[in-house]
């Protein structure tokens, strides 16, 4: 005959056999980012000469949600971000160099995004408004049916001083160079290149 458990006991064996999860579900941390549904504003003369077959809105779209934020394991013991402080300087962003136009659009409207909702002012003028430059230089490098993009941003100061220098590459699949590399990828770039100057600009600025 079957051996019949009583409802109590039942209970506590289901219990024992449902391990608890040590963290909490992904859903519910928070982003520092949110997405913004407003038209993006031209950042200074970002985009350099290039064609593309793709239009603005188009490119808006293809951007992922956001991949990076600021409470990655390796930035656990900085000091804490202090975003008012960041928000006292204003960013020129010059004109990046080496990438064509459809690769730097979708980095563009990232960066208005994430600038538009942390209430960073950007300024028209490098010589008389800004009070950080950021200087950007992008190359890809193609090996073993994958492309790298290859990314250095020079932080100066107003007499032109560079002041931080951030770097850092990210992989795809593919083997065509630009043509390989899609926005979301240009996204993360964004995402990870201000974290890491509001890092800077948090702890360092006088």
């Amino acid at each position: 005959m079957p051996v019949t458990l009583s409802a109590s006991v039942d209970a506590s064996l289901k219990r024992k056999a449902t391990p608890q999860l040590p963290f909490k579900s992904s859903a519910t941390l928070p982003l520092l980012f949110k997405s913004s549904a407003t038209l993006p504003l031209l950042v200074s003369a970002l985009l350099l000469a290039g064609c593309s077959s793709q239009t603005t809105s188009e490119k808006s779209a293809a951007l992922a949600p956001l991949t990076s934020d600021f409470g990655q394991p390796a930035q656990a013991a900085q000091a804490p971000l202090n975003m008012a402080k960041v928000r006292n300087y204003k960013l020129y962003i010059a004109p990046i160099i080496g990438a064509p136009l459809e690769i730097v659009t979708p980095l563009s409207l990232r960066f208005d995004d994430i600038l538009k909702t942390q209430s960073i002012t950007l300024a028209s003028n490098m010589e008389t408004e800004a009070d950080y430059i950021l200087k950007g230089y992008l190359s890809n490098l193609t090996e073993n049916n994958q492309t790298s993009v290859l990314y250095v941003w020079d932080v100066m100061d107003k007499q032109g001083n560079r002041v931080h220098r951030l770097q850092g590459q990210e992989k795809v699949s593919g083997k065509n160079g630009w043509s390989s590399v899609p926005a979301n990828v240009m996204g993360k770039i964004a995402d990870d290149t201000l974290a890491d100057y509001f890092r800077w600009v948090s702890a360092n600025a006088p």
